[in-house]
């Protein structure tokens, strides 16, 4: 299993008025990457990545992904094109996510 840090993080922002602090939902980010059209997702495949975006976004701060979903979180992730600066720490929390051991008792 796979443990992935769902708690948001601040980034800067370029705007008008110069530069701000916004606030980066990592919950969100990754759903939408979930369903992102470089995925090229079929039917089947779609209603697969929305049970793991329900289970994501139901979850509060960490998620317990099966080596399954976290497949399908690491795949988004290494094949959705333009991401950007403020995008490399929802990166590195699935990339270098921690490697968990279960043991049944």
């Amino acid at each position: 299993m796979r443990k992935i840090n769902l708690k948001d993080y601040t980034v800067e922002v370029r705007t008008p008025q110069g530069v701000e602090q916004v606030n980066y939902e990592v919950k969100t980010s990754i759903v939408n990457l979930l369903f992102h059209p470089d995925l090229k997702l079929n039917a089947v495949a779609l209603l697969e990545q929305n049970k793991l975006a329900e289970k994501i976004l139901a979850t509060e701060q960490e998620i317990l992904l099966e080596e399954s979903e976290y497949g399908k979180v690491k795949r988004a992730v290494e094949v959705v094109t333009g991401l950007g600066k403020n995008d490399v720490e929802l990166v590195k929390r699935v990339l270098e996510s921690e490697e968990i051991s279960v043991v049944e008792k």
